[in-house]
């Protein structure tokens, strides 16, 4: 009797390890995914930054879907990548030396969470507004969403206009009350 119950105490034991191995290698595979799902979504993130800085619109084509929107402020700028690099031009033609970085991303499910500075000289017009010559900066925050194959489809970005253009010498002058 003290034998049987030895035995089966030795295989309840070795049961016990056995499934707990197993849940931990589990965990490790899970975990090990998701790392990598995550490094994946950041490597993607940088480089949409670097595509802005580096005007290089065939990074921007490769980790972007071809009906990306993209949300600025509350308004809807593109609604495709031929718009994103439209939008992208316009920049480069008010800053030609436009330059953003990352300055923290943050992984969440499908979305990377991005502060982000940029800085360049405002040497093209700025729609009807003539260039100053000066260098402005502005910081921004963009959240991207990226589908299955890790790809953004989607981007919602916030800066300070106002304040980029303060920077170039302009100022905000108060309504006319009459």
């Amino acid at each position: 009797m003290k034998t049987l119950s030895i035995t089966l105490f030795a295989i309840v034991l070795v049961v016990i390890i056995a499934c707990r191995d197993k849940e931990t290698i589990r965990n490790k595979n899970t975990s090990t995914t998701i790392n990598d799902s995550n490094n994946t979504l950041k490597k993607n993130t940088k480089d949409y930054i670097n595509a802005w800085s580096e005007y290089d619109t065939l990074l921007q084509q490769s980790i972007t879907i071809q009906e990306i929107v993209r949300n600025v402020n509350g308004d809807n700028i593109s609604f495709s990548q031929h718009q994103l690099f439209n939008s992208m031009h316009f920049w480069y033609k008010v800053m030609p030396d436009l330059k953003i970085v990352d300055k923290e991303i943050i992984v969440v499910e499908n979305r990377t969470y991005v502060n982000w500075e940029a800085t360049g000289t405002n040497t093209g017009m700025f729609g009807e507004i003539p260039p100053t010559g000066k260098v402005g900066q502005i910081n921004g925050f963009s959240i991207l969403t990226f589908n299955n194959d890790n790809k953004i489809i989607h981007e919602i970005a916030f800066f300070d206009k106002l304040s980029l253009m303060e920077a170039w010498g302009y100022s905000l002058a108060p309504p006319v009350m009459n």
